[in-house]
């Protein structure tokens, strides 16, 4: 199965402004050499063989912060299973708030979130609504509540690869999840960012995940999942990874992005001379836009074949332009240094909220008639080939 399942799109969800920071215990040298090298080669080894065997759990959950500031924790449960044809695992969330959980036990579930065989639902049972989001759409994103909720190391092929590969691992000690007795493991990866992972002692499987962070003011906070309850072969039927709705249910259909055939929603901007660019002034050309930020590395990957593909076609026929949003730095410079010469339109992200943007780079590519023809949701490696391919499709149709 591949790592990049469906849960870590949204993630994206991920992107909470929280940074890795430093945790863990002091140690004499020689000696966290010495328990680093045991970790690494007997308990997340183990945990590595004893994860991937899984193609199917049930669990209790609780998620929460440390220090907590208020912040409600959430509880509830989740059955997962792998599927190989799907590349990601089908999952049932069922969750609610709790400021005082006992032992896991959410009080009351008022959302349920499922990613089923084609397509992702979020039922939200304190407002009686309904969304459904097709797999093809970016459906995924409706699992953002429940995120975390999601034990990634269960549904992966080698799920320790990146905890064997770390920069240290010490032991800290014996622990207890609820009432299985564990080892608990720091972990300082190769990018700096630090882990405490609790592993059974019996079985090896983690029943807790604490992720060390820093929040935007600098304070070194957690969030911490436990698991209770775990069942690695629970019996699982096909009906669980739907939602029967009670009658009178508000249904909406979802989409991360505006779907191929839609109108493009109008636009005008200021490219970086200070002209006054319009889409609707561009009727009869292919756009392309490439909706990017200097900080952002996957943008930046994909720029080269931004570039590539202005330099193909003649500029009176495909309007390429990077729609910078979010921006931190400077792009007119960024673009200069770089030596990238297709356009850049400033100041986008009133447009990006049109355009559905919730991740980048997003490219979308709009056809003569000012339709959507083509959409694409961070750094394919195929980027190049694809835009051309649709490019090539709308010049030879007209």
């Amino acid at each position: 199965m591949n790592r990049r399942i469906i849960i870590t799109l949204i993630l994206a969800l991920t992107a909470t402004g929280l940074t890795g920071a430093c945790g863990g215990t002091a140690e004499e040298p020689q000696a966290v050499q010495d328990t680093t090298e045991v970790a690494k080669n007997t308990a997340f080894i183990l945990a590595d063989s004893a994860s991937e065997s899984l193609s199917s759990c049930s669990y209790r959950f609780r998620i929460y912060m440390s220090p907590s500031s208020g912040t409600p924790e959430l509880t509830g449960n989740l059955t997962g299973r792998t599927s190989v044809e799907m590349g990601a695992p089908l999952l049932r969330i069922e969750m609610g708030q709790d400021s005082t959980p006992q032992d896991g036990i959410a009080s009351e579930i008022s959302l349920i979130l499922v990613s089923g065989f084609d397509s992702v639902y979020a039922y939200s049972l304190d407002e009686n609504t309904f969304e459904k989001g097709a797999l093809e759409d970016g459906g995924a994103n409706l699992l953002g509540p429940g995120v975390y909720a999601v034990m990634n190391e269960y549904f992966l092929d080698d799920p320790f690869a990146d905890e064997i590969a770390s920069q240290s691992v010490v032991y800290e000690g014996p622990d207890t999840v609820g009432t299985v007795p564990c080892e608990t493991y720091m972990v300082t990866y190769s990018g700096g960012q630090k882990a405490r992972w609790s592993l059974g002692l019996e079985d090896n499987i983690p029943r807790r995940v604490e992720r060390l962070m820093t929040d935007r003011d600098g304070n070194e906070i957690s969030r911490i999942l436990e698991v209770y309850d775990l069942d690695i072969s629970p019996e699982i039927t096909d009906d669980i990874f739907t939602i029967v709705l009670p009658e009178g249910t508000n249904v909406e259909l979802y989409s991360a992005f505006l779907t191929v055939g839609t109108p493009a929603p109008s636009w005008t901007l200021t490219d970086r001379d200070g002209n006054t660019v319009s889409l609707e002034d561009m009727r009869g050309s292919v756009v392309v836009l490439d909706f990017w930020a200097t900080w952002c590395g996957p943008c930046v990957t994909v720029m080269p074949e931004i570039q590539s593909l202005f330099d193909s076609y003649p500029h009176d026929q495909v309007r390429v332009y990077g729609v910078n949003v979010w921006e931190t730095g400077d792009p007119v410079s960024f673009m200069d240094e770089s030596g990238f010469m297709y356009g850049l339109l400033l100041e986008g992200d009133e447009v990006a909220g049109d355009y559905k943007i919730t991740g980048i780079p997003t490219m979308y590519i709009i056809d003569q008639e000012g339709r959507i023809a083509f959409v694409e949701v961070g750094a394919n490696p195929e980027i190049g080939e694809m835009l051309t391919s649709t490019v090539d499709n709308l010049l030879e149709a007209e």
